[in-house]
């Protein structure tokens, strides 16, 4: 039997067994309890993604931001080099200006074929002009002349009732370079612009008339014979003239051309 000294002592040593392994225990569940690396880990990875993910977009929205940039670039020297083809496509050379002065200087005079030659009479100031490319035009059919041109140097010519109105017109007789003659309308074009027309095509295509090279000289006169209203047109072709002229040349050589 177990002395009391012994029994105290085996009842310490059994309580300090059992602290002991309460310790163990709660510290074996504190360690459990506590985030380990492997834990935090996600949550780093997951910030790396948003930052990764973030990346594109910024590099994206970046790349559009220079793409618009070049798109608008490409635009403004679309239009630049437009503008300047505009530009180059207007003939303001003083060679172009001082050749059509020398030429507006000639007063030539219409010709006549045959028994033809003595039909004219009371002949108007002539009109001058460049054709344009509507006039030689197919689809359009007609040679327009300057309204104010007409007005001041045709008209007087007309009988009131000769006076075209509106798109019925008259029928005049033209006599081309040659001295060739053909029937054509003299009519207003839209509402007040004079033209030639019905039977204009035939002329382009016989006298091969250029846009923009060839230069007409136009007169109205009256027949000696049959009192009826005639054109004559002459024409003179410069082939280093290729392009529409300036308002500077324009306004020098054809003063008043509408």
């Amino acid at each position: 039997m177990a002395t009391p000294t012994e029994e105290t002592t085996s009842v310490v040593r059994t309580r300090e067994d059992r602290e002991a392994a309460e310790i163990l225990i709660k510290l074996s569940q504190d360690t459990r309890s506590q985030p380990i690396e492997e834990d935090t880990a996600p949550s780093s990875t997951l910030l790396l993604q948003q930052v990764t993910t973030s990346s594109p977009e910024k590099s994206c929205s970046g790349e559009n931001s220079k793409a618009k940039e070049k798109q608008h670039s490409k635009k403004d020297d679309k239009i630049s080099k437009e503008s300047t083809k505009e530009k180059r496509e207007v003939d303001d050379t003083d060679e172009t200006l001082m050749t059509l002065q020398e030429w507006n200087q000639i007063k030539p005079e219409p010709v006549f074929e045959g028994d033809d030659a003595n039909v004219a009479e009371l002949f108007s100031e002539p009109i001058k002009k460049q054709l344009t490319m509507s006039d030689v035009d197919i689809g359009q059919g007609r040679l327009m002349l300057g309204k104010q041109q007409v007005q001041k140097k045709m008209f007087p010519l007309l009988e009131h009732s000769e006076i075209p109105q509106g798109a019925e017109g008259i029928d005049v007789s033209v006599y081309g370079p040659n001295g060739k003659v053909q029937t054509m309308k003299f009519k207003m074009w839209g509402e007040d612009t004079p033209v030639l027309t019905t039977g204009w095509n035939d002329f382009v295509k016989i006298y091969k008339l250029k846009k923009h090279r060839d230069f007409l000289t136009i007169w109205m006169f009256r027949h000696r014979e049959t009192r009826g209203i005639c054109f004559a047109i002459d024409k003179t072709r410069f082939r280093t003239i290729r392009e529409p002229l300036s308002v500077r040349i324009m306004n020098s050589v054809f003063p008043n051309p509408n």
